[in-house]
């Protein structure tokens, strides 16, 4: 529930998944509101983050360099360097032929365009002002027998009351159903970043080859010896480093549950569900 409060794109549908959440979980709302709703809603964030809510970008660029990461800082930095030049030049060389052979859009647009073309076709359009381009859209059934919902659209200002269009900045189905009543074209209202000459700019910086170490100039800096009571140790499991919240306290007197059977009066080693078993670990 507290992910369909996070995506929802209007703020008809955050109250209503909100309310739902409340009578399931009233500390969990009152945890949410002690934070700002721009910073984790997506229908106050004024559409700055293109309908991305987590750090799956980030763990993309993490998935590249993996394997990496214990390795030496020397090392790890040389790889890191090969590995973003590597894909640069990958990803360049894609978006140059995308955009060589005419495609305006990157693929990800295309698609969705689509889906929403195919969702557009049983729409009812009624326009209400032609130089402010304001409609309104009736859902309707394809046998076109009642209505399903009516939306307020704006072309001029790119915004739907289905929330996807400002949000997304791209047209949503029903601003391509006023698009095709009007006769104009949807493309003129997807915002740039989606175009494939700026996607293709992203990947324009070239990286330049690392000079061999025989060829680098004589160091003259100052030692650097490494700490060994900072060496992780080969044995037992890591010793956590990071911070602990609020979160992380557990309440007084409160028992130890089984990590097996989640019952309180006794640990994992001793469940009576692990001799029943075998005595092996599920």
């Amino acid at each position: 529930m507290l992910v369909n409060v996070a995506y929802a794109k209007t703020k008809a549908e955050f109250y209503y998944w909100f309310d739902i959440m409340r009578t399931e979980n009233p500390a969990m709302c009152d945890w949410a509101n002690r934070m700002e709703y721009d910073k984790w809603t997506q229908h106050e964030d004024g559409g700055r983050r293109f309908g991305h809510m987590t750090t799956n970008i980030s763990e993309c660029v993490n998935s590249v360099l993996k394997g990496t990461r214990n390795l030496p800082v020397t090392s790890l930095v040389k790889s890191t360097y090969g590995r973003l030049a590597q894909l640069f030049v990958v990803r360049g060389q894609t978006a140059d032929a995308q955009h060589g052979s005419g495609h305006e859009f990157c693929q990800a647009l295309v698609k969705a365009i689509d889906r929403n073309l195919r969702d557009s076709r049983c729409f009812t359009v009624t326009l209400y002002d032609r130089h402010q381009s304001e409609y309104t859209v009736a859902e309707t059934t394809p046998t076109g027998s009642f209505s399903l919902g009516s939306y307020r659209v704006s072309l001029k200002d790119h915004r739907c009351d289905c929330g996807h269009f400002q949000a997304l900045h791209y047209p949503c189905c029903h601003a391509i159903a006023c698009c095709a009543y009007s006769r104009l074209n949807w493309a003129s209202y997807v915002h740039e970043v989606y175009r494939m000459n700026e996607v293709f700019n992203v990947y324009r910086q070239g990286f330049l080859p690392r000079i061999l170490e025989g060829l680098l100039p004589p160091y003259a800096g100052p030692t650097i010896i490494p700490d060994p009571n900072m060496r992780r140790d080969k044995e037992g499991r890591p010793k956590a480093t990071r911070i602990r919240g609020s979160m992380d306290q557990s309440q007084e007197n409160q028992p130890k549950r089984c990590g097996l059977c989640r019952q309180d009066g006794h640990m994992r080693r001793n469940c009576h569900q692990r001799r029943q078993s075998g005595g092996g670990d599920a």
